[in-house]
């Protein structure tokens, strides 16, 4: 599933046909973009999310199921308040609650503000236990996004979301005479030898933890990160690479 980030660096030099030593394109440039084509990507493709199979496919692993939520009742006992993953994109599906043993399953409402101020109301709309609503928004003092459940007293929920896809990175060392980068892989320790530097400076001999993060695309998706990366680049991508880019995209992103 993923593409490595090493991989995506030395194919945008295979593109653009320049000696790596000239270095028009370094790694911390190559990392900067990453962040903006990464997001990018995962726009595209979630345009029209589940659309089809190939749509769900291409988000499938970012999906996260049964995320449990543990809720607090507000100051005013008119909420109950939980906190949303750091890594939270959107809520797919409805929340639920489960009570009893083997567990009774009860799907929440999710309402827009205004629906709230119906439903809250009028005593035939009202949230309760066996039919509970909740909105999502707010932050609380670590700037971290909420939801909140009524009525207050549920005590904890359980979400389906869509995750966001992490950054990817390319972490390296510099040998000292050729100016050549060598590359850290992922999730490993690293020695950096004598007549090299790690990337922030740090003279060999060291010893780093790799802060490498590979792609969570597929290698289908190859030809649009190189093709989004030349636009970013401002290099004049052919006809053929720009119709290529574009026939990926519209293939995930095309309802049947």
């Amino acid at each position: 599933m993923a593409i490595l980030s090493s991989l995506i660096y030395d194919t945008l030099y295979d593109v653009i046909r320049k000696d790596r030593r000239g270095r028009p394109l370094s790694i911390e440039e190559y990392n900067n973009l990453s962040t903006i084509v990464n997001h990018s990507l995962f726009s595209d493709f979630y345009d029209k999310f589940e659309g089809n199979i190939e749509s769900s496919d291409t988000l499938g692993a970012f999906k996260v199921f049964e995320h449990g939520i543990d809720l607090t009742a507000n100051s005013t006992n008119t909420a109950a308040v939980g906190i949303l993953p750091d890594n939270y994109y959107h809520i797919i599906g409805q929340p639920r609650t489960i009570s009893g043993t083997p567990g009774t399953v009860r799907p929440v409402d999710i309402v827009t503000a205004q629906e709230h101020s119906i439903r809250i109301d009028d005593f035939l709309t009202q949230p309760t236990t066996t039919y509970p609503m909740c909105q999502i928004g707010g932050v609380n003092a670590n700037d971290v996004m909420q939801i909140r459940f009524y009525p207050y007293t549920i005590a904890k929920v359980y979400i389906d979301y869509l995750r966001e896809p992490d950054t990817p990175y390319l972490d390296f060392s510099i040998n000292d005479t050729t100016l050549d980068y060598e590359y850290i892989a992922a999730g490993v320790t690293a020695t950096i030898l004598l007549g090299s530097a790690y990337r922030d400076g740090t003279p060999g001999l060291t010893v780093q933890t790799s802060g490498t993060v590979n792609w969570e695309f597929g290698e289908e998706d190859l030809e649009l990160i190189i093709a989004k990366f030349l636009g970013l680049m401002g290099i004049q991508l052919s006809d053929e690479i720009l119709l290529q880019a574009g026939t990926l995209i519209e293939s995930k992103k095309q309802m049947k």
